[in-house]
């Protein structure tokens, strides 16, 4: 029995190599749950920044639907009237050049370009959008910002902010001098623009006939105003705000010539020899699935013209055909001067509205969508058409860096976010 007894006393403690093992293997069991539990997270950000995504793309379709007839009625007359007028003013950039005027521009032509500026103006992602041809929104109450935006989403957020009343006017003196000190600070983060006028263009503007939104449809989890400059944007679930490129045209063809002007006297001027190469098909697919493939040599030896260098609303190329006509000889004006790719896109390219998230790493592999730059003489960087970040107009080919960063971003024309 007393040897029993001392066997049992024996095993009731653990030597320190035991303790050490079972603390390590713990610790590798919590490590491994930690990184199990972590992917699940990615992954449920990813999935709720999909669903988001989404809810914006159906919107985006309902009001381009609602733009497309309205367009087709009521309001091209009065746009093409406004574009008549703009392309004859003369001195329609106000730099004091009063040779600026185009005059003889053909109908089609006038309606393809007020179409296009008027879509600009209802689906802007720089402020300067809502500026670029009147189509009556002024700047007439606050300085750096457009009545429609002022009076329909800051004033109004200001307004509850400061706990007054909903009758007190939106344009009292006190409210415009809180909400100019509020919007200063929109100036230290210029990457929420495009994601702010995204929501007022789909939240508080005009809907063409389209069904009309319940702000309550998002929550605060995928609306904030992140910058607090009384603009709110949509975020993803990392808590940055989406992107929209209107225009991404630099991304599907970043190798375009810059400028973009013909040259009648060259007859191997590049705009008429483009291509879209292997490697920027590839590269716009990572954001943009399902684009049209390369065309294949017809049994005739000749080949169809690329997908990728057709403009929607401009199939048969009358755009690029006026700016052959009108630039600068024999006295023309310079159609170039109103079409061009800081206003609208590169000509003759596809483009399709995009909306899109930097994902998980944060970064875009974009440049922002209200940029635009000139580092040196000649050269460009065209944020607003989506071109790659760190690339410019002379040196087009992007670094590894760049293209994995686009990898995982979460778009609404890719399989991520069940895009087309």
């Amino acid at each position: 029995m007393r040897n029993l007894t001392r066997q049992l006393n024996s095993r009731r403690a653990f030597t320190l190599l035991e303790l050490l093992m079972v603390v390590a293997i713990i610790g590798l069991l919590m490590s491994f749950s930690i990184v199990v539990m972590s992917g699940f997270a990615e992954t449920a950000r990813v999935e709720a920044t999909s669903a988001t995504i989404q809810k914006i793309q159906k919107m985006m379709d309902q009001r381009v639907e609602a733009f497309e007839r309205a367009f087709r009625g009521s309001r091209k007359d009065a746009a093409m009237q406004l574009m008549r007028d703009h392309l004859s003013d003369p001195d329609p950039d106000g730099d004091g050049d009063r040779s600026d005027g185009i005059f003889g521009v053909s109908d089609p032509v006038v309606e393809i370009l007020a179409k296009k500026a008027l879509f600009r103006f209802e689906f802007p992602q720089r402020f300067m959008d809502r500026t670029l041809l009147a189509f009556g929104d002024g700047v007439t109450v606050m300085p750096g910002l457009t009545d429609s935006i002022y009076f329909n989403v800051l004033a109004p957020t200001v307004r509850a902010e400061m706990g007054l009343p909903d009758t007190t006017a939106l344009n009292d003196p006190a409210i415009i001098a809180q909400a100019v000190i509020k919007f200063a600070n929109h100036a230290s983060s210029q990457e929420t623009e495009s994601s702010e006028l995204l929501y007022f263009a789909l939240i508080k503007s005009g809907s063409y006939g389209a069904s009309s939104v319940d702000s309550d449809l998002f929550t605060n989890q995928e609306v904030a105003d992140q910058d607090g400059d009384g603009l709110p944007e949509f975020i993803d679930a990392w808590g940055q705000p989406l992107r929209f490129y209107r225009w991404p045209t630099r991304l599907i063809d970043f190798d375009a010539p810059y400028p973009f002007e013909p040259n009648l006297a060259n007859l191997t001027d590049l705009t008429d020899t483009r291509a879209i190469l292997p490697a920027e098909r590839a590269i716009a697919n990572i954001v943009m699935k399902g684009l049209p493939p390369a065309p294949f040599a017809l049994p005739n030896g000749g080949v169809p013209r690329d997908a990728l260098l057709t403009d929607p609303d401009d199939p048969v190329g009358r755009l690029y055909a006026e700016l052959e006509k009108f630039d600068g000889s024999n006295g023309t004006g310079i159609l170039s001067t109103e079409y061009n790719e800081l206003k609208y896109h590169t000509p003759d390219t596809f483009q399709a509205p995009l909306i899109l998230s930097a994902g998980p790493d944060g970064r875009l592999g974009l440049f922002e969508p209200n940029y635009f730059n000139v580092p040196s003489p000649g050269v460009y960087e065209f944020g607003n058409l989506a071109q790659l970040e760190g690339t410019t107009t002379l040196s087009p080919a992007p670094s590894a860096s760049t293209i994995d960063q686009l990898r995982d971003n979460i778009t609404s024309r890719n399989k991520k976010s069940g895009g087309r």
